[in-house]
């Protein structure tokens, strides 16, 4: 199967269900619809969010054959082609079932052991792949000596990156991403209200201009694991690929709660999260708990922010899926029923170099953790996600234990990984609060 052509025609067939929604609400507008016509959108409804998650699915395997092929080009540029002379290597999969059976990882200071897992040079591999770079960007990796660990990353590696970067959409925006070997608190500048200067009327004169106001955001490290046990037959079998198996399996523990944390914490005990952040006068009401939102309220959202952000690279939209929806039917035209649609589908969106959905020529990015349209909820964010900072701790690491399991004849291992979250400057973004 040609998965790019395929991806292609589910996104076709996705905007002829959008545009069967379109021609629907046009031909009830002004009316109460019956409950048959209700029952035919929300039909088409389900079926639109049908094709996009086969869409998800299919990408996913699309992007991991074009990467996997170009690492498979920079590899054999590096070290040559496998040939039958050449002795077969040691596998990952083989190290990390090593670990898991006590022959392998390293030592903790309380006589346990761990094995890290180095995302950081699968984030460096795959931002090479997908800004263009070929065979000799790749081998330039391979051959650096830097002191940040293993710089070819490891199939649980990549897979276990993969996985967070897909599950995390905070972590798919662009926002700056912080990662430092250790966990000390890092203190960065808050820009609190920006500084204006005054015109120099003539020669002499005095300057003289507001001075800008700062505060400090600190960024810890708040912990986050997962426990899982694995049967000692699954680690003795040699026909089960360990890697992508425990690196899925992690990746999707891990980034659940962080991505919940990192859009919607409260600062409190955990990350601040990218929707929380802004509060109080940074909000635009809607004018009512069930009024949802509409033309002239995402004006106002993306307006009310600097054009110096507006036309930042990484400007962008966030929300979730329902107020996506809800959005994607709107006009143009008399507050909304009439005219062109805002929403703008992309044939291509997800697939390598491809486009994602847009919104006022804007990208968009789904969360579900965001909140759903509603009494006083914050259902969508405009902004320049380059503001949101998010730390990291090195990287995520297993640690395992033999023994508490002994009676089951299973392994226990966790995955630890230390994560915070915040704002350098509130004014690059705003949201839609909707009122109570």
């Amino acid at each position: 199967m040609d998965i790019r052509s395929h991806v292609v025609k589910l996104n076709e067939q996705r905007i002829n269900v959008i545009e069967q929604i379109r021609s629907e609400l046009i031909a009830t507008q002004g009316r109460d619809r019956s409950v048959e016509e209700s029952a035919k959108i929300e039909r088409m409804e389900a079926d639109c969010l049908r094709i996009k998650n086969e869409i998800d699915e299919f990408v996913a395997i699309e992007t991991r054959a074009v990467e996997a092929a170009q690492l498979r080009q920079a590899q054999e540029s590096v070290f040559g082609a496998m040939t039958a002379n050449y002795s077969t290597p040691i596998q990952p999969v083989d190290e990390l079932r090593a670990f898991l059976r006590g022959n392998g990882g390293q030592m903790s200071a309380n006589g346990g052991r761990f094995m890290e897992i180095d995302i950081q040079a699968a984030k460096r591999e795959m931002d090479i792949i997908r800004m263009g770079g070929g065979a000799a960007e790749l081998r330039a990796l391979a051959w650096d000596t830097g002191s940040s660990g293993s710089l070819v990353p490891t199939t649980l590696a990549r897979t276990l990156y993969q996985i967070l970067e897909a599950s995390i959409s905070v972590y798919r925006m662009g926002t700056t991403k912080v990662s430092t070997g250790s966990g000390e608190n890092l203190v960065f500048p808050k820009l609190l209200t920006h500084a204006v200067a005054t015109q120099v009327s003539g020669q002499g004169t005095a300057l003289a201009g507001s001075d800008p106001v700062f505060a400090k955001v600190t960024l810890g490290a708040f912990k986050y694991g997962e426990l899982v046990r694995v049967a000692n037959e699954v680690l003795a079998d040699s026909g089960i690929d360990l890697g992508p198996l425990l690196g899925t399996d992690m990746g999707r523990a891990l980034a659940r709660k962080i991505g919940a944390d990192i859009t919607t914490g409260s600062g409190s005990g955990q990350p601040t999260g990218i929707m929380t952040a802004i509060v109080g006068a940074g909000t635009i009401a809607t004018g009512g708990s069930l009024i949802t939102v509409g033309v002239n309220d995402l004006l106002n959202l993306k307006y009310s922010v600097n054009d110096q952000y507006r036309q930042d690279p990484s400007c962008a939209w966030l929300m979730n899926d329902s107020t996506a929806g809800t959005i994607a039917k709107l006009r143009d035209g008399a507050g909304g029923t009439v005219g062109a649609f805002l929403w703008r589908p992309s044939l291509t969106a997800g697939l390598a170099m491809g486009t994602p959905d847009m919104l006022f020529d804007k990208p968009v990015y789904i969360d579900t953790n965001v909140a759903a349209q509603g009494s006083n909820a914050k259902s969508v964010w405009f902004g320049a996600a380059s503001a949101f900072y998010i730390r990291t701790v090195g990287n995520p690491v297993i640690e395992t234990d033999g023994s508490r399991y002994f009676d089951t004849d299973e392994v226990g291992f966790r995955a630890k990984w230390r994560v915070d979250s915040n704002y350098v400057d509130l004014t690059a973004a705003n949201v839609i609060k909707q009122s109570v």
